[in-house]
């Protein structure tokens, strides 16, 4: 793939002759300041974010009932709830930790716990998709979450489901609290605070938004009375900097301590920098291509499974998602139970060739990828573009923010896109599974929007039915990984339309200035604990 390879030594060079004239600076000692690309940034809504950029704000303005352990991917530590009991029917009884509190000095009760989780459902936003995974929905939630004291918040059982998937998704956003008392005075005609919850915060995280300007800054101030302790540091900045190699200088420079979405050129560069360390998290997720059946030529199964052939993994990975990625061959990886060797993704031009003309098209098509428009999206898509091209498939690409992107994908209008996913159990089949094959309603209202088979109107009762078996399944973990295994197989025999590229790295660049900076797999980063060693 010469015009990737071309365009990272052509950016390392000038980078290389600017570097000359760096100026060594450094960031005040009680100020983190972090470089991103902000485009997919476009709610702090916590039910209504999904977003790689939003959890990294969300997660410092909010605390989840549970909370999963960075040094120990999959093991879920306290949060606002300092104990939990799974109950013999399965129902969730947490306790909540006697000194917690929200950003207006008032103490978190259950009944905070109850709303907050009662509107994840009631407002159909993202977080829906994952309470109606468990049985939840607008119907049940006020009986189904209840407090039964002030400190002990209860969620029943509304479906058969292993409490271990419940409890690990429970740490992501969607099991942010929120200050009842604060959304309430700001709710407009029943919105419970949708509104202005877009951009502003009710929670009880370590920090409190001074200031949010799209595209341009998010600005964090220490909360100094934070239950769990004073953060180390008295602000956060989060500066838009969609350009690596600004991100890059400024690295060099020591105007940011912390650096996002690095292009790869740039972030080999900055390995040798002893003043720089190179993080790479190796993620609960994919980025993946994904075709809506809605169009007429992807509905067909036989042009779907051509595709799958023109796709150049290797050299995808090995080039545009170096640092980004690893290859994957299909939705469960090799390290987790459920994983089947030597099915998904094969590269055979000829193959795909053959197939599209078979299908009727040897003259190829045209059709519009949408993709964000940042590292390494934008490079992904182009290089899918090449290779379809190759097949006479004419792909136009159109670049925007997450709202430009995601929007039409999460309406369900859409030919082609690109896209990255995260994993609400990271050690578990279910998790890595679900988000991707499982669509238990294909109607455009049922609005499952965090489902990728969903966005591709793509259902297979019997995936469904299996994925359902076997996250009921609390007592034969033999039998649950078996279900997983055959919901997979299923799934990649019957030409699905969305395609792993590659199993999630997300790297990012340090100062090593910095002390306690320790990523999370699942985006939900901690910056409190984080010091300066000058």
């Amino acid at each position: 793939m010469p015009h990737f390879r071309a365009c990272f030594i052509g950016a390392t060079a000038v980078v290389a002759a600017l570097a000359v004239n760096v100026a060594e600076a450094k960031t005040p000692k009680d100020q983190l300041v972090i470089g991103m690309n902000m485009v997919n940034l476009t709610t702090l809504d916590p039910h209504n974010a999904n977003s790689y950029e939003s959890y990294h704000v969300i997660a410092n303005l909010y605390d989840t009932l549970l909370r999963s352990d960075p040094n120990t991917p999959g093991k879920v530590i306290p949060g606002l709830a300092k104990s939990w009991t799974v109950l013999p029917d399965g129902s969730l009884e947490f306790v909540l930790d006697d000194k917690a509190t929200f950003k207006s000095g008032r103490k978190i009760t259950a009944a905070d716990v109850a709303y907050s989780f009662q509107r994840a459902v009631k407002l159909g936003l993202l977080a829906r998709a994952y309470y109606a995974n468990w049985g939840y929905d607008a119907a049940n939630v006020e009986q189904k979450f209840r407090a039964k004291d002030d400190k002990t918040f209860v969620m029943e059982v509304a479906t058969p489901v292993a409490p271990s998937l419940k409890l690990n998704a429970l740490t992501r956003v969607y099991g942010a609290v929120l200050d009842k008392e604060v959304i309430t005075k700001h709710e407009k005609d029943g919105d419970m605070g949708r509104g202005w919850l877009a951009s502003n915060a009710a929670g009880s995280g370590p920090f409190t938004l001074n200031r949010w300007n799209p595209n341009d800054i998010v600005v964090l101030t220490r909360f100094d009375a934070y239950w769990g302790g004073e953060p180390k540091m008295k602000r956060v900045l989060v500066r838009h900097l969609p350009e690596s190699q600004t991100e890059r200088l400024q690295l060099e420079k020591g105007d940011l301590d912390v650096g996002f979405q690095l292009v790869s050129a740039d972030i080999d560069g900055l390995a040798k920098n002893p003043a720089i360390v190179i993080d790479r998290l190796v993620g609960s997720g994919f980025y993946y291509l994904i075709m809506s059946t809605k169009d007429p030529e992807f509905a067909k199964p036989e042009v779907r499974k051509a595709l799958r052939y023109c796709i150049n993994y290797k050299d995808i990975n090995d080039v545009v998602m170096k640092n980004y990625g690893t290859s994957a061959t299909t939705f469960i990886p090799a390290d987790i139970p459920g994983y089947i060797p030597d099915i998904g993704n094969v590269y055979d031009p000829a193959k795909c060739k053959q197939g599209l003309a078979a299908a009727g098209y040897g003259d190829g098509f045209s059709k519009q990828l949408l993709s964000l428009n940042s590292t390494p999206y934008a490079d992904m898509a182009t290089a899918i573009q090449q290779n379809l091209a190759v097949a006479g498939v004419k792909v136009d690409i159109l670049t925007g923010n997450g709202d430009q992107t995601y929007g039409p994908m999460r309406d369900r209008k859409f030919q082609l896109g690109v896209g990255r996913t995260a994993s609400s159990a990271q050690t578990d089949a279910d998790g890595w599974l679900r988000t991707h094959v499982y669509n238990p309603d294909n109607k455009d209202d049922a609005n499952l929007t965090n489902l990728q088979a969903w966005r591709a109107s793509f259902e297979l009762p019997e995936v469904n039915k299996l994925m359902d078996e076997a996250q009921a399944i609390t007592d034969n973990e033999a039998k649950r990984v078996e279900l997983y295994k055959q919901a997979l197989k299923l799934f990649e025999e019957s030409a699905p339309p969305i395609i792993p590229i590659s199993q999630r790295v997300d790297p990012y660049a340090k100062s090593a200035r910095l002390k306690n900076y320790v990523g999370d797999i699942g985006w939900m980063t901690r910056w409190d604990q984080v010091e300066k060693q000058d």
